[in-house]
């Protein structure tokens, strides 16, 4: 059967006019052919369907040139390999997405979802243990990765640190106490260590007669930071670390709370005491985790929880049948706008001056 490409090069135009937001020309000029991200592979200049882009040789380097008139029919954008567009791809599979809040006594951080959830594990002895994170016993904020067991020590553990705990190793520490269903709360990275351990053929949660079970719920980070440097940083600001009662990240801003004074700096103005790993992290929600929370989406006061996996489902239908929390389904535009944050996390990484 002979085919048409310009009736195939219609039909992806018409969906992506469909299912996506589409960009000009201009937009992956900046973000991936100056920066140096682009890989010279020509699909952008191929399928432009309107014949506007160029592949120049640039001191003999292929560069993708606008040379006619752009039509902003977003093909060039979509197909890019260094460019996530589709959803699946920037915050990962999931069953529903959530803003929740907790009731009661059980709200610590945001809608305080996380608290309540794991409380009510605990509580219905679904897990046996969470590891969470709360404050060392020698410096304040900084943070140590910690074993609970009861709803009352969960509540004493809330709030958000923005620097690595080895949640890791103190889930390891409760299976060599003979412990079988933890619930671990962290970051995407700290998620995708214990991702591993599950799928590696050689884990003990695969070799194991009586594999232990994981609860995953990872938690937006859009980057953590060197807790030498953020001592600093606030000290430059007449901020004493220790007398700090809550830090938050929200709508590109770091705020940190001292009394009953909050004051706020963009995020930007920390990029230089950010861990060096972030780097190379591109997951802002925890693809790999049953339940990922945070505050982009939901109004203040509640808490964005995307639920994974039918465990994820389970636990939070407990939580609404035990009267611990609220739960509303999410809208489009709200799950738009955790898309947004979790693709500029994505793409952050190319805002490289180019070496060429």
């Amino acid at each position: 059967m002979t085919r048409d490409h310009k009736i195939a090069v219609e039909m992806s135009q018409a969906w992506l006019k469909d299912n996506t937001k589409r960009y000009a020309f201009k937009k992956l000029e900046r973000e991936i052919v100056q920066t140096g991200a682009c890989v010279e592979c020509g699909s952008c200049v191929a399928g432009c369907p309107v014949d506007a882009l160029t592949g120049e040789r640039v001191e003999s380097k292929y560069t993708p040139t606008l040379t006619g008139k752009c039509t902003s029919c977003g093909i060039c954008y979509a197909m890019c390999p260094r460019i996530a567009m589709l959803e699946k791809d920037i915050i990962g599979e999931y069953r529903s997405v959530w803003k929740v809040k907790a009731l009661d006594g059980h709200r610590r951080q945001d809608g305080g979802a996380v608290t309540a959830i794991l409380g009510a594990m605990l509580d219905k002895k679904l897990i046996e243990a969470a590891i969470v994170v709360g404050h060392s016993k020698d410096n304040l904020w900084l943070p140590a990765a910690k074993k609970v067991t009861t709803k009352d020590e969960l509540l004493t553990s809330g709030g958000t640190f923005y620097t690595h705990a080895q949640v890791v190793e103190q889930m390891t520490n409760c299976f060599k106490e003979n412990l079988s269903n933890i619930g671990i709360v962290g970051t995407a990275c700290n998620i995708d260590g214990i991702h591993r351990l599950q799928s590696h053929p050689g884990s003990i949660f695969n070799v194991d007669p009586k594999p232990p079970t994981a609860f995953k719920v990872s938690l937006f980070c859009m980057e953590s930071f060197d807790y030498k440097g953020l001592v600093e940083f606030l000290k430059k600001e007449e901020i004493d670390i220790n007398k700090v009662e809550r830090f938050a990240i929200a709508k590109g801003e770091f705020m940190v709370t001292v009394g009953r004074e909050t004051k706020n700096w963009p995020i930007k103005d920390l990029d230089y005491i950010a861990s060096s790993s972030c780097a190379y992290c591109t997951d802002f929600t925890g693809m790999n985790s049953d339940l990922s929370c945070g505050n982009i989406g939901s109004d203040d006061g509640w808490t964005t929880v995307i639920v994974r996996s039918k465990q994820g489902e389970q636990a939070l239908k407990l939580a609404i049948e035990e009267g611990i929390i609220e739960a509303e389904k999410l809208d489009e535009n709200a799950i738009q706008a955790v898309i947004n944050t979790a693709r500029s996390k994505m793409h952050k990484r190319y805002k490289l001056e180019s070496p060429h």
